[in-house]
């Protein structure tokens, strides 16, 4: 036998000893106190396909840690390294199967004095109703305006896989957002970029094209793009957007429009199609979307308000306004309906995002102006489309900022944008909505070490969109378009 094949032997075999000596503890001791965790995973309502909520105790450093997992018939223990409990993802998967919609229990335990306590035992809720597996989102500095890297990047929800599709480095640095699909489709997509190589791109599987739309008030740059569910239609806004900063102001910075239209874009045609209501020069119309069934546009609009702009644009308060539109023809109703007015309530109404079965729209809620990722008294409201009844998602909502947000497929899931963490970055949150409209405490997106990455992720999630699978898109056919 050569010493190769011992080798390999010798290592596969201690593989198997570490595997199999993780001691059963014996909890001799209950602390009757919370475990402090991160993230705070106790009592969440997660989907049976999320990838393993994995988490940590904190100020575990030095401390021997255990976690005891139990669902049904199905028991099994985790080691904590410093109190970091990485969850094994076929364990993990094997939990799931046999408790959807069922209750999961967690127990952590430390050591104290050579026996084993054990914090409080908190639960998981496991829906059945499965999450779209994909996300896609952009990761960028909070720093307002000035970056190196930024990109376009997806993750499996199911496991802990993330991607790349579009990164800077490909396109001199410059900057890129509005990625939107339709339905989900990765196949379907179409993003923004700015400055030097600026364009809009559709991208349709691995192929792409420039669409370049006329826009009324001949601005060139478009973005806040939303498609429609079933014909190749693309709303979408001109806008020439600037920054103030606050020198004394719970909200940092304002973002803000000085000039901005809305227009439907058909790509077929390659033709821009609106009306005197979306493109008049005394209104900001800004944030366009379609309903479920593609036969109403929605979008929001304030008055113009006096120079200077940055001055008096706490003055600006943004209507949420509907108006039918025929997919055929690219026609719009002669006169818009007002859902919710701002102007009267003195406060903006933005983000309007019907399910996809058409049974609710959740919408952000806010002082004024149109960018709520930097008002930290936004909040997530939800209306039930058939009673016109709103109210604020008590549950979702924080004290920080809540911002864009995405529907699932199948109209049970949102994610949205939060900077709850801690003020200042952007995290990708989770909620289950159920089918009275009734939503349900949030979750961080799942990382394998997550305290470990969340401290050194130096990102921001900018608006997160569900996707039903993976974009493979061409990174390098994107540049040659640009160039």
């Amino acid at each position: 036998m050569n010493k190769t094949y011992i080798h390999y032997i010798l290592i596969i075999a201690s593989l198997l000893m570490a595997s199999s000596c993780t001691r059963e503890i014996q909890i001799s001791k209950q602390l009757n106190e919370e475990a402090d965790i991160f993230p705070d995973y106790q009592d969440v309502t997660i989907p049976c396909n999320i990838a393993p909520m994995c988490f940590q105790l904190n100020n575990a450093e030095g401390i021997e840690t255990q976690l005891i997992v139990k669902g049904g018939n199905i028991t099994f223990q985790v080691e904590g390294e410093n109190g970091d409990f990485d969850i094994p993802m076929s364990k993990w998967k094997k939990l799931m199967d046999a408790n959807k919609d069922k209750d999961i229990e967690f127990t952590v335990c430390k050591e104290e004095n050579g026996a084993w306590a054990a914090y409080n035992t908190f639960t998981m809720h496991v829906k059945s109703d499965e999450i779209d597996p994909w996300l896609a989102y952009r990761l960028i500095p909070p720093g307002y305006g000035i970056w190196n890297k930024m990109g376009i990047y997806q993750r499996c929800l199911e496991d802990f896989t993330e991607k790349p599709i579009l990164e800077n480095k490909n396109t001199q640095h410059n900057c890129m957002n509005c990625h939107a699909f339709q339905n989900g489709n990765p196949d379907k997509m179409v993003l923004h970029l700015r400055g030097r190589h600026g364009a809009s791109i559709e991208v349709e599987g691995k192929s792409a094209k420039k669409i370049e739309p006329k826009m009324p008030d001949g601005l060139k740059g478009v973005g806040y793009n939303q498609w429609h569910p079933t014909h190749n239609l693309i709303a979408m806004a001109s806008y020439k957007t600037a920054q103030s900063f606050y020198a004394n102001h719970i909200n940092r910075i304002e973002v803000y429009d000085t000039r901005t239209d809305v227009v439907v874009y058909n790509s077929d045609k390659e033709e821009a199609y609106t009306t005197p209501y979306l493109a008049d020069p005394g209104k900001f119309q800004t944030m366009p979307s379609f309903s479920a069934d593609g036969n109403t546009i929605y979008w929001s609009v304030s008055d113009t308000v006096p120079a200077p702009i940055a001055i008096h644009y706490d003055e600006a308060h943004f209507s949420l306004l509907r108006a039918d539109f025929d997919p055929e023809t690219c026609t719009f109703a002669e006169k818009p309906d007002t859902l919710l007015n701002g102007e009267r309530d003195l406060c903006s109404y933005m983000y309007g995002r019907e399910s996809p079965d058409g049974r609710w729209m959740v919408y952000n809620k806010y002082d004024y102006g149109y960018f709520p990722i930097n008002h930290k008294e936004g909040d997530l409201w939800i209306r039930d489309m058939k009673s016109g009844e709103n109210r604020r998602m008590e549950v979702a909502s924080s004290d920080d900022a809540e911002s864009y947000h995405t529907w699932s497929r199948n109209s049970r899931w949102l994610v949205f944008s939060s900077r709850r963490i801690d003020g200042l970055f952007i995290g990708a949150f989770f909620t289950y909505i159920d089918e009275n409209g009734q939503d349900y405490k949030p979750f961080l997106m799942p990382q394998r070490h997550p305290r470990h990455f969340y401290d050194n992720q130096f990102n921001s999630y900018n608006i997160p969109e569900f996707i039903t699978g993976e974009v493979k898109t061409d990174q390098h056919g994107i540049q040659q378009l640009v160039w």
